[in-house]
């Protein structure tokens, strides 16, 4: 039986509390944007499965997958059916650790568990590409995949954001002066917004 892999557009969330992110800002970076678990759960987002390689779970979940996504099941209706029902769930699931490479910089085994990922992708009948096996992967359909997703926004309001996370002190005019630019916010949600920016600095020495 022949191995398969599936690409798969999605955006990825964590839901580590604020004490506890240190190590998370040293390989993922100094910037990002806190938003609440009501908006996640209003948008469709889902808490991913780890699932550890050698389980028989995960043998399981592998056997069936290749199962149905075999070249004949093409021509067969419920087949064709089952295997996307069964790469929906592959949409949600991850690794529960493995080598974690960033940049070009490798950190070892990494617990990715540790990120409590909540993630979102396109609901499985969307008119985007929704995953890629491996033989039909190429320069063509890799440029398909990203033009059939430029549509898809997650959209989210002012009282939708928890925190904001910038490098440092110094970056924090400049950021006002970006938030104001965009015309997207009143002034009223601007001054609510910038009240809620930490700094990775802060963040690296208060916590």
């Amino acid at each position: 039986m022949k191995s398969m892999t599936l690409h798969i557009p999605m955006v990825s969330f964590c839901d580590i509390p604020l004490s506890q992110i240190k190590d998370h800002l040293s390989r993922y970076g100094s910037y990002g944007i806190g938003l609440t678990r009501e908006w996640a759960v209003k948008k469709g987002l889902n808490p991913v499965l780890y699932i550890q390689r050698q389980s028989n779970l995960a043998h399981s979940y592998e056997n069936a997958i290749l199962h149905y996504g075999q070249d004949d099941a093409d021509d067969d209706d419920d087949a064709s059916a089952a295997f996307n029902r069964i790469a929906d769930i592959a949409r949600y699931t991850k690794n529960y650790e493995e080598i974690l490479e960033r940049k070009g910089k490798s950190y070892g085994m990494y617990r990715f568990s540790d990120e409590r990922e909540w993630r979102y992708v396109p609901e499985i009948d969307s008119s985007c590409e929704m995953y890629y096996v491996e033989k039909d992967i190429n320069e063509e359909t890799l440029v398909e995949a990203s033009e059939s997703v430029k549509d898809y926004r997650l959209d989210f309001d002012a009282d939708d954001i928890k925190y904001i996370i910038i490098a440092s002190e110094d970056e924090v005019p400049s950021f006002v002066d970006s938030l104001r630019d965009l015309r997207r916010f009143s002034s009223r949600e601007v001054e609510r917004i910038t009240a809620r920016v930490l700094t990775a600095e802060q963040i690296k020495s208060d916590f």
